[in-house]
This record gives C-alpha cells, sequence and structure tokens, in this order.
C-alpha cells in the first residue's frame, strides 16, 4: 500500500484540482477544499483566487506539456469564459511576482487573455520539494524598460498582429500606464497632440539607447525608407517621407533629427545602393533624455568643410538614386540640394564655373562615386540625367570625342574601352581642390613609378666636351640651380615672358646628350620625369593626343609635390623627341598625320605655359619643326668628339693601356663615347669570360666591328 504524502503544497494542489475541475466554482465545492486554498495561498502569498489560477495552471501544464490560456482555465472549471474575465488581475498579480509567466504570444490584439502562461522551472520544483519560493521585489522600471514596452507594441503592428486603431490605442494606453516615466512625459510634452510623431521618438530613443536600428528589413526594399515611417498613420507616409527628405519635416526643423547614410550590397545602374538612416541628433538626445543624455552622446570630432561636403554629395545620390522620376525632376532635386548646401564652397565653385544645371549633375554624380570608391560608367553616369534621349546620345558622343566642356576644362576625364558600356568616367586633381581644399595633396594621386628617376641613383660619371659645348653646359648647371632658377622665374614673370627653361640638346648619336641630362640632375640635385616616347603612342583614334596632355599634367603635379616637399623643380626629359618635333606634315596625306599635328600643337602650347625645366634630346635636328625652334631657350649642338676628347674617354675607361695605344685608337677610330662606351663593355665582359684583359689587337678587332657598313634609313613619326 502507497502512502499518500498529506502536508505539502504538492498534496493541496493536487486535492484542490481534483476539486476544481468541473466544479463552475460554486460555493460549495470552494468551501470544502478551503483548508487546501488557504495553505496554497499563504505560500504564494496570494489570495484564494490567485491560488486557484495557479493551481489549475500547475495541473494543466504538468498534463498538457504546454502553456495555459484563460480559455483553458474556463474550460478545465466548466465555467464561463466571460466571468473568468473579472478575474483577470490575478493573473496579472501572480505574472507580476514572476509567480508564473507569459510563455506564448498568440495574439496580441484585440484578445490577450488567448496568451498562453506558464510557471518556471524553479517554482514548479520549489512546489514539488515542498520548498518555500524566494520572492524577487520587483525592479523599478527604467527607461529602457519603459521603451521597451512600447517598442513590443510597434513591433507586434509591423507584422501586422494589429491594425493601425488598434495600435494607437494599444500604445496609448501604454503611454498611460507609464505616465510617470521621464522619458513618456518628455516626449508626450513636446508634442501633446502628434501621435505620429511621438511613435517615431519612442521608436528611435530605443534605437538610441540599444545604438541599432529596430524591425530591419532584408531584401531589395530594405532602406528605400525608414522603418520608423511604417509606424505612423498609412495616409500620412508618403507626404511624411518627402518632408524628411526636404528637411520640412517637424523634427529636423526642431534639430531633433538628423540623417547619415551608409552603403548596401545591392547595385543599381552598376552604382552601390546607399540606405539613408535618421537618428535623434544631439540636441534630441539633449531634450529627449534629459539628466541621461551624457550616457547616449557620443562624442564626435567637428566636421570639417570636406566632411560636409562628402555628406552633402550624398544627400543629393540618395535623392535622385531613389527618385523614378526623369530629367526635370532631377533637376529640381538638384537645385533643392544646391540650396540647401549653399554655404558649402564645393558648391559655390562649380555654380560659378559651370553654369549648366546637368552638367553640374554629372560632376556631382561622378565626384560622389568617387568618394564611395566606385569607378563611373559613362554611359551609366549619362542615362541618369538625360535617359536614352537624343541628348544622351550627342552627350557620348562629345565626351568619347574629347569635346566635351567637362573634359575640356578638366574637370573630368574619360578612360576609353574598345566596348564603350565599359568606358569610364573620373574627376581630375581640378575638382579634388575644389573638394578638399587646402588638404587636396593629400588626395591627388602623386606621380610615381618607373618612370620617376631620383638623383640619388644616378651613378656620377666624368663627361667629356669641346670647349663651346663645355661653356653651354656651365650656364645651363648654373641655370638649373634651384636658388638661380627661382629667381630668373620671378624675373622673368614681371616681365611678362615665359618662365619655363626648354633645353634642346641635338647632335650625333653617342655623344652623350641623355648622359648630360643624367649628370647635370645629380650636380643639381634635380629629379627626372623620363617620357618614353612610345607610351604616348595608342591605336585609338585621339588618345595620343590625351597621352601627351596626360604627361604635362603629371609633371605638374610632380613639379607640386616636389614644391610641397622642399624639392627642386623636377626635369621633364623627352629622349630621342624626333618623333615629337619633326617638320608638320601635309594634312591631306591622312588621319595619322592629323594625329601626329595635333601632339605637335599641344607640345607647343604647353611649352609655352611651362613652369619648370623641360629638355630634348635629338639626333636629327636638321628635320625639327620650325615653330619649335624658337621654344628652346638652350640649344646645344654635340659634334663628335674631338682627337683630345676621344683620347681622354679611352684613357678613363681604358686605364690599362699605355699613351701610345689611347693615341693610335683615338686616331684610327673616329668613334663617339657611346661606341666608346660598347668596346669598353666587349672589353670588360672578355675579362669576365677568358679572366684577363684584350691586349691592343684585341681591341682594335673590338673597334673594327663596331659601326655597321649599311645603315638603314630611320622612319620617323608615329606612323609605319
Amino acid at each position: 500500500m502507497i502512502m499518500k504524502e498529506t502536508n505539502t503544497i504538492l498534496s493541496a494542489i493536487i486535492t484542490a484540482s481534483e476539486k476544481l475541475e468541473g466544479s463552475k466554482l460554486e460555493d460549495s465545492v470552494l468551501k470544502e477544499i478551503e483548508g487546501e486554498l488557504t495553505r496554497i495561498a499563504n505560500y504564494l502569498e496570494e489570495d484564494e483566487m490567485s491560488a486557484i489560477f495557479f493551481t489549475i495552471i500547475f495541473v494543466l501544464q504538468n498534463q498538457r506539456q504546454s502553456s495555459v490560456s484563460m480559455h483553458d482555465i474556463a474550460e478545465f472549471l466548466d465555467y464561463s469564459f466571460l466571468r473568468i474575465l473579472e478575474y483577470r488581475k490575478k493573473i496579472d498579480e501572480l505574472e507580476k511576482k514572476n509567480l508564473i509567466h507569459m510563455k506564448e504570444q498568440r495574439n496580441v490584439s484585440p484578445h490577450p487573455e488567448n496568451n498562453g502562461y506558464q510557471i518556471s522551472g524553479t517554482v514548479m520544483n520549489n512546489v514539488i520539494d515542498n520548498e518555500p519560493i524566494i520572492f524577487m521585489q520587483d525592479e523599478e522600471k527604467t527607461t529602457e524598460t519603459v521603451l521597451q514596452e512600447l517598442s513590443f507594441i510597434q513591433s507586434n503592428y509591423l507584422e501586422h498582429v494589429m491594425n493601425y486603431s488598434e495600435y494607437t490605442r494599444q500604445l496609448a494606453t501604454a503611454e498611460r500606464k507609464n505616465s510617470d516615466s521621464e522619458i513618456v512625459k518628455t516626449i508626450k510634452n513636446l508634442f501633446p497632440d502628434d501621435f505620429d510623431t511621438r511613435s517615431i521618438l519612442y521608436y528611435l530613443s530605443l534605437c538610441t539607447i540599444l545604438d541599432t536600428n529596430l524591425f530591419e528589413e532584408e531584401g531589395r526594399e530594405a532602406g528605400k525608407y525608414p522603418i520608423f515611417l511604417r509606424l505612423i498613420s498609412p495616409q500620412k507616409k508618403y507626404v511624411r517621407k518627402s518632408a524628411l527628405y526636404d528637411d520640412s519635416d517637424i523634427l529636423i526643423k526642431k534639430n531633433l533629427l538628423e540623417r547619415s547614410y551608409e552603403e548596401t550590397d545591392d547595385y543599381r545602374r552598376r552604382r552601390v545602393v546607399m540606405k539613408i538612416n535618421f537618428k535623434l541628433s544631439t540636441n534630441g538626445i539633449n531634450k529627449i533624455f534629459g539628466n541621461e543624455s551624457k550616457l547616449y552622446i557620443k562624442k564626435e570630432l567637428e566636421k570639417t568643410e570636406a566632411d560636409k561636403t562628402i555628406d552633402a554629395l550624398r544627400d543629393f545620390s540618395y535623392a535622385y538614386e531613389n527618385d523614378n522620376g526623369g530629367k526635370y525632376t532631377k533637376i529640381y532635386n538638384l537645385r533643392r540640394i544646391e540650396k540647401k548646401y549653399k554655404g558649402l564652397n564645393f558648391f559655390k565653385t562649380l555654380q560659378t564655373v559651370i553654369s549648366k544645371e546637368e552638367y553640374r549633375f554629372i560632376v556631382y554624380d561622378v565626384t560622389n562615386d568617387y568618394l564611395s570608391g566606385e569607378k563611373s560608367n559613362l554611359p551609366a553616369t549619362l542615362n541618369d540625367i538625360h535617359g536614352h534621349s537624343p541628348s544622351y546620345f550627342s552627350e557620348l558622343r562629345a565626351f568619347l570625342d574629347d569635346k566635351h566642356e567637362l573634359i575640356e576644362k578638366d574637370f573630368l576625364e574619360v578612360e576609353k574601352s574598345a566596348n564603350i558600356e565599359n568606358t569610364v568616367v573620373s574627376v581630375t586633381n581640378k575638382i579634388l581642390e575644389f573638394l578638399y581644399g587646402e588638404n587636396a595633396d593629400i588626395y591627388i594621386r602623386s606621380v610615381t613609378g618607373r618612370n620617376i628617376i631620383e638623383n640619388e641613383k644616378i651613378k656620377e660619371k666624368e663627361l667629356f666636351y669641346s670647349p663651346e659645348v663645355q661653356k653651354q653646359i656651365d650656364m645651363l648647371r648654373e641655370s638649373m640651380e634651384q636658388k638661380n632658377l627661382e629667381a630668373m622665374q620671378e624675373r622673368l614673370s614681371q616681365k611678362g615672358l615665359p618662365k619655363g627653361v626648354a633645353v634642346l640638346l641635338y647632335g650625333a648619336p653617342g655623344t652623350g646628350k641623355t648622359e648630360t641630362v643624367y649628370q647635370l640632375a645629380k650636380q643639381t640635385n634635380h629629379k627626372i620625369f623620363h617620357v618614353d616616347i612610345a607610351e604616348s603612342k595608342s591605336m585609338w583614334f585621339g588618345e595620343s593626343e590625351k597621352k601627351i596632355k596626360k604627361i604635362f599634367t603629371d609633371y605638374k603635379l610632380l613639379c607640386k609635390d616636389c614644391k610641397n616637399h622642399h624639392e627642386n623643380t623636377p626635369i621633364l626629359l623627352f629622349n630621342e623627341a624626333d618623333a615629337l618635333i619633326s617638320k608638320r606634315k601635309d594634312i591631306d596625306s591622312g588621319s595619322c598625320a592629323q594625329t601626329e599635328n595635333a601632339i605637335q600643337n599641344i607640345l607647343l602650347e604647353e611649352m609655352e605655359k611651362l613652369d619648370g625645366i623641360m629638355i630634348a634630346t635629338t639626333n636629327l635636328c636638321e628635320n625639327m619643326d620650325k615653330a619649335f625652334e624658337r621654344r628652346f631657350l638652350f640649344k646645344v649642338k654635340y659634334e663628335k668628339p674631338s682627337l683630345e676628347a676621344r683620347e681622354n674617354i679611352w684613357r678613363t675607361k681604358l686605364n690599362s693601356l699605355d699613351a701610345e695605344a689611347i693615341t693610335k685608337l683615338a686616331e684610327q677610330f673616329d668613334f663617339s663615347g657611346g661606341e666608346i662606351d660598347n668596346i669598353v663593355r666587349k672589353c670588360e665582359m672578355n675579362e669576365i669570360i677568358k679572366g684577363t684583359q684584350p691586349g691592343y689587337e684585341e681591341i682594335v678587332e673590338l673597334c673594327k666591328t663596331e659601326r655597321l657598313e649599311n645603315r638603314e634609313e630611320r622612319r620617323m613619326g608615329f606612323c609605319s
């Protein structure tokens, strides 16, 4: 026989539940289990009716292994559900003391009594083990818990658990319930008659505390408009959206809100889609949170002019990327943005130098892509403003032909592709100077790489000249000393004369023209920007001209960079410039002649504007166009070395030979310095291979094979 424990709380619950099932809460039944109910009530520190609800939930939860609703309780008692609703506050009291908790949110509106309740495992074990329950004192509500309570209602509305009318009713009830909360009082005082605005502020206040955006959406619709706009009246949502974007919304006017932008993973028209966010401003946090505001205000560095301009360009980009209107709508938005940010130098400057609004639109668009680390696709950029209208094709053609105003004024540059759809447009250094002002040099690309020859890397060599050439080289060297160069340029500028120093070194090959440039750079501490003539050629019509322009653009950039770093003015070296400075051709001889003539015109124009040092070397001076002659300030002719000079070169290069052998070599072979260098190199190779220096007779044999018997005629220019 199994003995029953009769003096435990569990036994009291079992006995009471057996009598309560189907009892309809009749007085006779309640009288019969009065003792058990009293024991349970005392155990729970509640009244008898609360003890009844606890008992039923305990039993049904264990029987069904699920949560228990008020409908379940009514069914257990075989009692009218409406009568049970009279005791709903008893459920609230049990929940407040954490004896039960809401396990399942089956429905928030209009019947919260459908929700499922459950006794926690700890309380369940206390009852089974006949141990006293430890009651925790209710924590005082904080700003966060109040906002979490309001947010719970908002989340259910967003999940379509209730309609807008029920949402407003429940949120207003929660406001009344938390009327002592400082944040509720503050927001209601700010907007006593504007429910939608209060709803937005409750949402943004909790976002501020949690430092995140709540209820974020996913997919292509994500970020299309702020999520909190779904919390307001459906009839006012789109009007409110427009007000937020054109800064006419009450929250922005009162400086309670500010906007920010962030990139998404989505692309539209080959561009990253920007997402707009709104958050409480510093002023908004101070007003709403009061004494607690210091907990949530992030200390931010004061924004620079460039930072404000970048934000403005993102504002511009977002406005048109999310607007499906035509050209006139985009121009309207452009005017709105320019008016809004009229105090920023970038916008003021562009409105001064670019009169056409659609051109400014393109520059803003490309600049914003640059700031986002993206390349601007030219067709897509033009499509943004023109669509596929006739003006789209005329503008595209102007860009591709380098005849567009934005190209000619050096605001944009185009990187062409065989496939027009892959053609890229980008901002120039001029736009970066407008954007970053005095800090532009940090962002402007520097000219570095294999075309830059640092003077410290040049090996010092002794060169031998005729007395006439030596005199000119000495004068040139003194002119290139930085102190003398700057004084000379200042004097020339005052007299309205060109400031640049252009030098032509011409004469027979191998006479030391190029090496002279290197040694001058070494002696006067100048770096060299060496132009590879072959790199200035292109198969694309118009590209060669563009490359020549870029050479001078890069040289100016290098000059500026050297000046900023207190370095001497660099030398622009066109080595073997025959193809560039030869006589211009008849334009009737074909497009190739037109291209070469166009290149020469650019070169002549840039030489007039030169503000540095340019040196060109050529072997064929007699073929030089007359227009170049007057533009070279120094013209140094290199003759074949004299007998004395040849002896000096042989003696310097091959000091193992005696004086007689050196004189014989100099007399027998009318070599240039370059040709003597070739013989010396062969001697060095011979020593490495055979282990001994070649003797005089061997050197003579090497000299006999240095020159070709029949030289081919040299072709000039870019065309074959």
